[in-house]
């Protein structure tokens, strides 16, 4: 089936095998062993033939899949041209719970009002904000603890931290050569605090699971309402026209418990601060 696809792609695209070798940079003969154990070639080749043959999203998915790989995260404004997601961000928008939907690699696709309207005050970041990539956010912006976790260290670390960065490494396992999620490593191995914590994920995942997200109550500082609430957190996988699903995760507040509110977060002043302007490094 990998070799029957492969070359249905190359003579719909017009290509000779001749011109798909060059294309790859091999030789014709390395082609045809490339062909000859086709079901086994590694993530490396797939994305070079995915390359050489100019693959359709669903052919590339497809490919990855037949020889048991996951497939890359799409780029996102390659998801945003599709019909399919103006139907999905109607549906969110009309959520009245903010609601955000990403990529296996946490990149952000479409949020929805009420989303943007809890995290967009967050002070700008390069990579790291809330409406541009999730996990980063929770990584690496210097703010994350304020919201998550409303200030309480050890609720940012026990119930937004350590469970993200469980589900990062069972999915750094499942994708190792995916190149963004090199990068979040790296960036994570560049600071020691978060080095140590992330160190600590594998027995994290060997008594929870890897987990990212479950419905629990955890503290969250809504800046809509300047107090602290009960977030709880629902997330679904959605299966779009790619092989590749799409994950939402929607945020569920509620007034917390009399014995929560009156937890560490007397610095609700940190948000009365306000968020600066300036981009942060």
């Amino acid at each position: 089936m990998v070799v029957q696809l492969i070359e249905d792609v190359r003579k719909a695209q017009g290509f000779t095998r001749l011109a798909v070798s060059k294309r790859l940079g091999i030789t014709p003969r390395s082609f045809r062993n490339w062909m000859a154990r086709a079901s086994t070639l590694q993530a490396s080749q797939v994305a070079r033939l995915v390359e050489a043959l100019g693959m359709s999203p669903e052919n590339r998915a497809n490919l990855y899949i037949l020889t048991g790989q996951l497939p890359p995260a799409p780029p996102v404004g390659e998801l945003l041209r599709t019909p399919e997601l103006a139907l999905y961000q109607s549906m969110i928008d009309g959520l009245e719970h903010p609601s955000v939907v990403y990529t296996d690699c946490w990149d952000v696709v479409i949020t929805n009002p009420a989303f943007r309207e809890v995290f967009g005050g967050v002070r700008r970041h390069v990579t790291a904000h809330p409406t541009r990539n999730t996990q980063r956010f929770i990584f690496f912006h210097p703010d994350a603890a304020m919201l998550l976790g409303a200030g309480d260290v050890m609720a940012f670390r026990d119930h937004w931290l350590m469970p993200a960065l469980a589900h990062f490494s069972a999915t750094l396992q499942q994708r190792p050569e995916e190149p963004r999620l090199r990068a979040i490593e790296q960036e994570i191995n560049e600071r020691p605090a978060l080095r140590r914590a992330y160190r600590r994920a594998p027995s994290w995942i060997a008594e929870n699971g890897d987990i990212a997200i479950n419905s629990s109550a955890r503290l969250f500082w809504d800046p809509r309402v300047g107090r602290v609430v009960n977030a709880h957190v629902i997330t679904e996988a959605h299966q779009g026209y790619q092989a590749t699903a799409l994950n939402r995760a929607t945020f569920i507040f509620r007034e917390p418990k009399p014995e929560a509110a009156s937890t560490a977060f007397e610095q609700g002043v940190l948000f009365g601060l306000g968020f600066a302007d300036q981009p942060v490094a």
